[in-house]
C-alpha cells in the first residue's frame, strides 16, 4: 500500500498516476482551508495540454477549457488552456474513487506521524506548505510564501470580459529566488484578472518571510490593503472592484526547482512548483514510476 500525504493538485495527480499502475493508495487530506490550488489562475502552456485532454478522455476529468490570454497591456492576445480549479477537484475525487483510491480525511502532526505509515509500505508527502513538519530535514530550497488574491462575484469582471490579462512579467519569481537572503519579511503584488468558471480572480499578493517555517498567517485584512494598494498603482479600476479576499500558503522552491524524488527510505516528496498547472503532470507520472519500480 502507498500513501500519499496532501489532497490537493500534486497529491491527487500522484495518486491517480499510481493507481492507474494497479497500485493500492490512500490518499490522506486534511481537507480544511482555502488550499494552493483553490487560488490558483489554473492556466496551462501549451506543452502540458496533450496531457490534461489524455486525463480527460481516460478518467472523464472535467474543468478544461479554451481561453485567451494577454501579458501585459500591449500584449496580442494568445490561445491558451485553462483548467478550473474546482471543477477540477470535484471530478478528480470521483475519478480516484473509481479507481479504488481510499481517500481519509486526516491532519498529521509531527515527523512521528511518519513513522506507522513507512512500516506500512512507501509515503508520498505532497501536501505542499505541510511537508516540512513532517520532515523537517527536507531540502532548505524547499520554502513557504502567503499567497493571497481577491475572489470576485459573477458579473463584477469588467470588459472584455473571457480574456485572462497577466503582468508581461511576474515578479513573484523574483522574490521567490532571493528568499534565502531576506531578514525581514517581504511582498510583491501582481496584477492580473483571470476568469475562472463563474467566477474571476484578481490580482495576487506573495509573501515571504525569513526562514523555512510556514509561520503564523498574515493579517487578512493588512495582506488584502497591501493587495489593493498594489493594484491601484498598477491597474487602478481592479483595485476598486468588490472582492473577497482568499490567501494560503505555498510552497516553492528557492532554484525553480521542484523537489519530485526520494527523500529517505520508502518516503518520497512532491512540492515546491511554481508553475503547478503546467509542471505537475509530468513530474507526477515520472515520480509514479519511479515508485511504482523500486517498491514492487
Amino acid at each position: 500500500m502507498i500513501t500519499v500525504i496532501g489532497g490537493g493538485l500534486a497529491g491527487s495527480l500522484l495518486a491517480l498516476e499510481l493507481a492507474a499502475l494497479g497500485r493500492s493508495v490512500t490518499l490522506l487530506d486534511a481537507g480544511d482551508g482555502d488550499t494552493a490550488t483553490a487560488l490558483s489562475y489554473g492556466l496551462i502552456r501549451p506543452g502540458a495540454g496533450p496531457y490534461w485532454r489524455s486525463l480527460r478522455r481516460r478518467h472523464g476529468i472535467v474543468g478544461l477549457q479554451r481561453r485567451w490570454l494577454q501579458f501585459g497591456p500591449r500584449g496580442w492576445p494568445l490561445p491558451a488552456l485553462q483548467m478550473d480549479p474546482e471543477r477540477f477537484m470535484g471530478s478528480m475525487r470521483d475519478a480516484l474513487q473509481q479507481l479504488g483510491v481510499v481517500r481519509r480525511r486526516e491532519r498529521l502532526e509531527g515527523s512521528t506521524a511518519l513513522a506507522p505509515l513507512l512500516a506500512e509500505g512507501p509515503v508520498v508527502l505532497a501536501c505542499g506548505s505541510g511537508c516540512r513538519a513532517l520532515a523537517p530535514a527536507l531540502s532548505d530550497r524547499l520554502r513557504v510564501s502567503w499567497a493571497g488574491i481577491l475572489e470576485l462575484p459573477p458579473g463584477a469582471m469588467p470588459p472584455p470580459r473571457g480574456l485572462a490579462r497577466l503582468p508581461a512579467r511576474f515578479e513573484r519569481l523574483a522574490l521567490e529566488r532571493r528568499a534565502a537572503q531576506l531578514d525581514q519579511e517581504a511582498w510583491i503584488v501582481d496584477a492580473g484578472l483571470v476568469p475562472c468558471g463563474d467566477r474571476c480572480l484578481a490580482g495576487q499578493i506573495t509573501l515571504v518571510q525569513p526562514g523555512l517555517a510556514v509561520g503564523a498567517a498574515p493579517d487578512p485584512a493588512v495582506m488584502e490593503r497591501r493587495l489593493r494598494d498594489g493594484l491601484a498603482r498598477r491597474w487602478p479600476k481592479l483595485a476598486e472592484l468588490p472582492g473577497r479576499y482568499r490567501q494560503a500558503p505555498v510552497s516553492f522552491c528557492s532554484d525553480g526547482v521542484p523537489l519530485a524524488e526520494a527523500c529517505g527510505r520508502n518516503l518520497w516528496v512532491l512540492a515546491g512548483f511554481s508553475g503547478a498547472f503546467t509542471d505537475l503532470p509530468a513530474a507526477a507520472a515520472n515520480l509514479a514510476a519511479q515508485i511504482h519500480t523500486r517498491s514492487r
